[in-house]
């Protein structure tokens, strides 16, 4: 039987979520969101067996607000749709399953997420706002970032391209095409200071190559600020070198915000 589940979770105490061990334990000192989740389920369902399947290899310090896992496990001794409450007590506080049920057969959480939407928080200003420092990307300038030049850069990436300048390691990509639907950054209308302004960047696509979202958060950040054009940003993306791209932004400030899932009449991720 194929299991799903729903989670989310606070990146800033994981090393990712991907366990890094090929035997499949976790390293010592070394805790992923993978790992925590294989150790509350075998527990739960006494099946040393189990292992979870992700949507998304996330990075350390990177949160999910909607994130799917799944995973085999042949007559369990809970109810799927009773994991999600059972599981709670073995979770940290960082780590929620809200959502838990049968998927489809065949269900698989990394090769049926067809399309994901990921945000990315930066504040700028010259001191940055301790209480944020979990959660946004502090960028330090006496001067704003030019919100039109943002957004005209980043309608440059919209579509299907090779996005080999905006990935960190191309090594385990067997392609570097990938189709972005929405790009665009925005400022947030709660301030968390007078003197500080919050900003988001929102990218939809069907796929992202390895920090490819943070890259192309740093790009847009030094174009708003003027040390790239969108022109420049598009001649990156012609030449596909990283070089020629803007620097990689910090973990802190990503969240995978929402999945989308191939022909899903049981359970709509929400």
């Amino acid at each position: 039987m194929t299991i799903r589940l729903f989670l989310r979770y606070d990146g800033s105490g994981f090393s990712g979520w991907q366990i890094q061990n090929k035997d499949g334990a976790e390293r010592e000192g070394l805790v992923t969101v993978q790992g925590t989740l294989n150790k509350a389920l075998r527990a739960l369902l006494c099946d040393d067996s189990i292992k979870v399947t992700g949507c998304s290899r996330t990075d350390a310090g990177v949160h999910a607000l909607e994130y799917c896992a799944s995973f085999e496990c042949d007559n369990p001794i809970v109810p799927p749709d009773r994991i999600c409450r059972a599981l709670t007590p073995l979770l940290p506080e960082t780590l929620t399953v809200y959502r838990s049920g049968k998927a489809p057969d065949g269900f698989n959480a990394r090769y049926d997420t067809v399309r994901k939407t990921y945000v990315y928080d930066f504040h700028c200003g010259e001191f940055p706002v301790p209480s944020l420092r979990n959660t946004s990307w502090f960028v330090k300038t006496p001067v704003q970032p030019d919100l039109v030049k943002m957004n005209e850069a980043a309608s440059v990436l919209l579509g299907t391209h090779r996005f080999d300048a905006f990935c960190g390691d191309l090594s385990n990509a067997k392609t570097t095409e990938r189709t972005l639907y929405e790009l665009r950054v925005t400022k947030l209308r709660e301030r968390p200071s007078k003197d500080v302004v919050l900003y988001r960047l929102t990218a939809t696509g069907d796929g992202f190559l390895y920090n490819m979202v943070r890259i192309i958060a740093g790009t847009l950040v030094d174009t708003g600020l003027g040390k790239l054009t969108p022109a420049g940003v598009e001649a990156a993306l012609l030449s596909g070198m990283r070089k020629d791209a803007g620097r990689t932004a910090p973990p802190q400030g990503l969240f995978l915000k929402k999945i989308y899932l191939r022909d899903d009449k049981e359970i709509k991720p929400r």
